[in-house]
């Protein structure tokens, strides 16, 4: 009966350092996941940045996305991606920067009359 509390107290002292090994791979993969993010956010982030999206209906949205050098309007509906139109990245940002409270809505719409109009004149035709 000596070997009962012999094998408790070794199953004990196994949970116990497994417990240890599990808080220092944790604590390793906390560690490494805050150091990779720091290098990422120096390194001057996210390439490509969706500065604004609208809602046109079920699965329809219509995005700004900024490029380097350019910021595309995207139309994405279900499992299609189409580009719509490409505007003048100094003025987007720019007005981005400027505190406005206006939002992109009307600079959306305006482009969206003219890609309409477009799109009219071009069924019209023959």
């Amino acid at each position: 009966m000596n070997g009962t509390p012999d094998i408790l107290t070794a199953g004990l002292k196994m949970i116990a350092s497994l417990g240890v090994v599990l808080v220092m791979i944790l604590a390793l993969l906390y560690g490494l996941r805050k150091l990779t993010r720091q290098r990422m956010g120096a390194g001057g982030g996210k390439q490509i940045q969706v500065l604004e999206s609208h809602y046109m209906g079920v699965k329809k949205t219509i995005s700004l996305v900024h490029v380097p050098g350019k910021v595309l309007v995207v139309g994405v509906a279900g499992d299609r991606i189409n580009l719509l139109d490409t505007l003048d990245e100094d003025h987007v940002l720019s007005r981005m920067a400027s505190e406005e409270p206006e939002s992109f809505g009307p600079l959306f719409s305006r482009r969206l009359r003219q890609l309409g109009r477009g799109w009219k004149g071009k069924e019209d035709q023959p």
